[in-house]
């Protein structure tokens, strides 16, 4: 039931409700399909995720176009946190397998974006990842390891650049 719950959610968010408006809709259409989200978070949609992953959305968010939430873990997106468009948060992998395989088993993990973060364009985040608070993640970076609080991190892997106040 979560799944058509989730689909049809998907759908009118997805296909009717794009861009900078229609909010408050957006937000109690996720509630819907399962998703926690906090007061004043704004989605900008599209948006896309799974019927297996569980995700959670703090207050005063933004949500930039075509985020995609894949795998099968759980993703905790904390207060005022900013994301750009394009974003892949992936909480589902494989550990490497045999050669007759080398995508073995699958693993699970779970994902915290800590509060006021600032996430680029085209990020990737990826593995048992803890994002502390203050963080700028540049445009572009591919983050696999836990960052600090309130640093700018850049590249692929994303290391860190700068030391924020």
């Amino acid at each position: 039931m979560r799944s058509i719950k989730i689909r049809f959610c998907l759908m009118i968010i997805n296909n009717f409700l794009i861009g900078t408006r229609f909010f408050k809709i957006k937000r109690n259409l996720l509630k819907i399909a399962g998703v926690s989200v906090g007061h004043n978070t704004k989605v900008v949609g599209p948006i896309y995720f799974g019927p297996k992953i569980n995700i959670q959305f703090g207050e005063n968010c933004w949500i930039g176009k075509n985020l995609n939430l894949d795998g099968n873990g759980f993703v905790k997106i904390e207060n005022n946190v900013d994301i750009a468009p394009h974003v892949v948060i992936n909480t589902g992998g494989h550990i490497i397998g045999s050669e007759e395989r080398r995508a073995g088993q699958g693993i699970s993990s779970s994902i915290r974006i800590g509060v006021g973060t600032w996430i680029g364009t085209r990020v990737t985040i990826i593995n048992q990842v803890n994002i502390e608070q203050g963080v700028v993640i540049a445009a572009g970076s591919v983050v696999k390891d836990s960052i600090p609080e309130n640093v700018l991190v850049a590249g692929v892997p994303a290391k860190i650049k700068k030391y924020l106040n």
